[in-house]
């Protein structure tokens, strides 16, 4: 009974596993680059998505994530549920890439080009980890323990702009 229920939980790890690599191969393919990237790659896949982003004029929306985040573009200030949070220049222009690209897979070297303008200044990568910590702390704090930015294994991370974003 004992390695059948072990079997099962194998079956159903790599069955995950499988959902996991497919969930990514379907969100590159809507973004239009390879699965696997080398750092040239990434850098340019990072650069076209800024690009892209500032050449259509779009702003940052008032509201994200059905109404309840909100954002102050000219005092660079956040809301939610309509109680200001405070947040670090670094942890708001983290949010501000992410709410560019909302519904859409932002990484780590996006990330890096969007905070860090030229290549000499780039930190290690890891620190994009810290801003994103921190970031979602203090919006699950302020939120009641609503998770906004979901993290995309091995590829990124996601502000889903949608009506059921709830405590998870």
């Amino acid at each position: 009974m004992l390695d059948r229920s072990r079997r099962r939980f194998e079956e159903g790890t790599k069955l995950v596993e499988e959902a996991h690599k497919l969930l990514a191969d379907v969100q590159q393919a809507i973004l239009g680059s390879p699965r696997s990237m080398s750092p040239e790659d990434s850098e340019e896949a990072a650069s076209k998505l800024l690009a892209s982003l500032k050449s259509t004029g779009s702003e940052m929306p008032e509201t994200l994530c059905g109404g309840r985040l909100s954002v102050d573009q000219v005092q660079r200030l956040i809301r939610i549920d309509g109680h200001p949070i405070g947040i670090t220049e670094m942890e708001y222009r983290v949010l501000e890439l992410l709410a560019f690209a909302r519904n859409n897979v932002v990484t780590r070297a996006m990330l890096l080009k969007h905070l860090y303008r030229r290549a000499d200044d780039q930190p290690q990568p890891k620190i994009i980890d810290v801003f994103i910590s921190k970031l979602r702390k203090k919006l699950r704090n302020a939120s009641g323990g609503a998770e906004f930015i979901e993290t995309i294994p091995q590829r990124g991370w996601i502000l889903r702009d949608i009506d059921a974003t709830s405590g998870a």
